[in-house]
């Protein structure tokens, strides 16, 4: 008898060791399509879902929030985000601006032209400084809670009525003119000068200013001036009342005595002088070389724009023009 019971007890044994090896299976391939269900939840199959491959759905995983990938997400597949959002400068709240310049084939085959059709660097450029439209062609209001960083150009204007409330006069020592001339400017943008003023004196080098402030009223007279040889003559040249950056009283028009002249002013070793420095003293170049199609202006040696010390220095390492400065970093 007790043989018997021992016989017993061992097939329950085996029996417990199958259930449990049968319950372990089912928990590994249900967790297994649970872990597959919860998959199918997440952005990246959706992405795959929407027709990107691998590589492309890691550009976007590796350089996008979770917030950002549920907007593109609402998008139809598109072979272009994966190349923009690589790109330097690329912000994501300027991507519907991106693909409007670029074509997929499901938007128009015969105007395909395919990844490498574009540059897509110069895109994120142009929509970022808003140069896809023609200059003045869609304007706005200068925000002018951002100080001594407003940005004024041929997309951003000033109010007609603005004048600001620090002004001061530019001495005679330290300007062009006559000497009952007035120019102005802001008191710390004159501050500003004056350090700069001395520094280069120290180096045998005498600043003057040509121009400082200027009405909105002013400017239109010196626009009128220039439009009389035609407006795209005058657009090159000057701004148009309310978009120049001289009604803000914080730029200047800066030569010496050495050289007076717009033509040769490039080549004097004042120009030299103040490529080097005047960003210490919170100034920077604003109208460069060989950067008018963002500016808007042929090459200004002599035209000079106070940031401050710290912002002038940013913008002067960045080797960036002010306008695309402010949108990367400051508008953003």
């Amino acid at each position: 008898m007790a043989k018997k019971k021992k016989y017993h007890l061992k097939k329950s044994a085996k029996v417990f060791l199958i259930i449990l090896v049968l319950l372990g299976i089912a928990s590994y391939f249900g967790y297994q399509r649970y872990q597959e269900y919860l998959y199918t939840k997440t952005q990246e199959y959706a992405l795959l879902q929407l027709g990107y491959n691998e590589e492309q759905v890691k550009i976007l995983k590796d350089n996008l929030n979770e917030e950002q990938i549920s907007k593109v997400l609402t998008y139809e597949y598109n072979e272009f985000i994966p190349e923009f959002i690589t790109k330097p400068y690329f912000m994501f709240k300027n991507l519907d601006g991106y693909l409007s310049q670029v074509i997929t084939k499901d938007q128009d085959f015969f105007k395909y032209h395919g990844t490498d059709g574009y540059d897509y660097g110069k895109i994120i450029q142009s929509v970022n400084v808003h140069t896809i439209n023609d200059f003045y062609e869609e304007t706005h209001d200068t925000n002018l809670d951002d100080g001594y960083a407003i940005l004024v150009n041929k997309y951003y204007k000033l109010d007609s009525s603005y004048i600001p409330d620090d002004l001061v006069s530019i001495p005679w020592k330290y300007r062009l003119g006559g000497e009952n001339d007035q120019k102005q400017v802001r008191k710390e943008v004159y501050d500003a000068y004056l350090a700069m003023w001395e520094s280069a004196y120290s180096e045998g080098i005498y600043l003057l200013v040509d121009s400082g402030f200027r009405t909105y009223k002013s400017q239109q007279e010196v626009y009128d001036m220039y439009a009389q040889r035609g407006i795209k003559y005058a657009d090159s040249i000057a701004a148009r009342p309310g978009f120049s950056e001289h009604q803000t009283g914080l730029s200047l028009d800066i030569y010496s005595k050495e050289c007076a002249s717009a033509s040769k002013f490039k080549d004097s070793k004042t120009y030299a002088w103040l490529i080097q420095n005047a960003h210490k003293f919170g100034f920077i170049l604003r109208y460069p070389e060989n950067k008018e199609d963002i500016t808007g202006y042929n090459y200004e040696s002599w035209h000079y724009r106070y940031l401050g010390v710290e912002l002038a220095t940013k913008v002067y390492e960045s080797g960036l023009t002010y306008d695309e400065y402010y949108a990367y970093y400051i508008e953003k």
